[in-house]
C-alpha cells in the first residue's frame, strides 16, 4: 500500500496541533524561567517539590479521585441497567430516555446547579449541602447520555428480541439473559462510558464550584485558586491531571483487550 504524502503531512500537522500545547505546559511545569525566549533557560524540579509538599495538592487529588471513582460506581449501577431494560422491554420509554439523557447538556449548567441546590438542601427532607454525595448524584445525569451513545450503538447491531426468545425457550431469566448474553455483547460501549464519565469527573468545574467549592476542593478548584499565581505551580498541577487520566485510560483499555484475548 503507497503511502500518500499528502495524508502523512495532515496527520503529521494534526499531531503537532494537538500536543504542542501539552508540551507546551509541560516545559512551563520544569522552567526556571520562561520569558522572551522560545525555549526556556533552565529547568529544575523544584516547582513540582513545591506542589507535592503544598497539603492543598494531596487533597485536592484525593477529593477528585473520591468523586471520580464513586460517580463512576453510582453512575453505572443506575443508567446501565436502565438502558438496558428500556431498549430490551420498553421501547417507548427507550425513545423518551434517548431525549432526557440530553437534556443536562441543553440546559445551562448553572441551572442544574441550582436545581440540585434546591433538591437536596433540606425541602425535601435530604440535607446534602457541602458534601461529596451532592456531586456524585449530581453527576449521574451529566453522564447518563456518556454511557448511552455508544450502549445504544452496541445494541443496535445486536438482535436484541432473537436473542432474548431463544433465552426463554432454554428457560433461562431476564437477569441471566442480561448478565450473561446482552451485557457481554455490549461490554465495549460500557467500557467507553467509563472511560468518558471518569474524565468528565475529574474535568468538571461547574457543579463542583457552585455545589461544594473550597467545602470539598478538587483539582479543578484547585487550578482556579493558582490561575492568578505562579503560572510554573498550575503547569505541574495540569500535567499531574493530564497523567491520572492517561493512567486510568490505559488501564481500562489493557483490562479490555486482556479480556477480549482471553474470549
Amino acid at each position: 500500500m503507497r503511502l500518500d504524502p499528502v495524508r502523512i503531512g495532515l496527520l503529521a500537522l494534526l499531531f503537532v496541533v494537538l500536543f504542542l500545547p501539552i508540551v507546551a505546559v509541560g516545559l512551563n511545569a520544569f522552567a526556571v524561567e520562561w520569558a522572551g525566549s522560545i525555549l526556556p533557560v533552565g529547568y529544575t524540579w523544584g516547582w513540582f517539590a513545591q506542589m507535592v509538599t503544598d497539603p492543598r495538592f494531596g487533597q485536592a487529588v484525593r477529593n477528585s479521585l473520591i468523586l471520580a471513582f464513586g460517580s463512576l460506581l453510582a453512575s453505572s449501577l443506575t443508567c446501565v441497567p436502565a438502558i438496558l431494560a428500556a431498549h430490551c422491554y420498553y421501547p417507548k420509554l427507550d425513545r423518551l430516555l434517548g431525549g432526557l439523557v440530553v437534556l443536562p447538556y441543553a440546559v445551562p449548567g448553572i441551572v442544574m446547579a441550582l436545581g440540585l441546590l434546591r433538591l437536596y438542601a433540606g425541602n425535601y427532607g435530604i440535607v446534602l449541602t457541602g458534601s461529596p454525595w451532592l456531586l456524585i448524584l449530581g453527576y449521574i445525569p451529566l453522564g447518563a447520555s456518556l454511557y448511552y451513545m455508544p450502549m445504544k450503538s452496541s445494541l443496535n447491531a445486536l438482535a436484541v428480541q432473537d436473542l432474548l426468545e431463544a433465552g426463554y425457550l432454554l428457560g433461562v431469566s431476564d437477569l441471566k439473559l442480561q448478565w450473561r448474553v446482552i451485557l457481554p455483547c455490549v461490554r465495549q460501549g460500557v467500557v467507553i462510558g467509563l472511560i468518558l464519565n471518569f474524565t468528565l469527573v475529574i474535568s468538571e468545574f461547574v457543579y463542583s464550584n457552585l455545589l461544594v467549592g473550597g467545602l470539598f476542593p478538587t483539582m479543578q478548584i484547585l487550578m482556579y485558586v493558582l490561575r492568578g499565581g505562579s503560572g510554573h505551580l498550575l503547569s505541574v498541577l495540569i500535567m499531574v491531571y493530564f497523567v491520572i487520566v492517561l493512567i486510568a485510560t490505559t488501564l481500562v483499555s489493557l483490562i479490555v483487550m486482556r479480556r477480549k484475548e482471553a474470549l
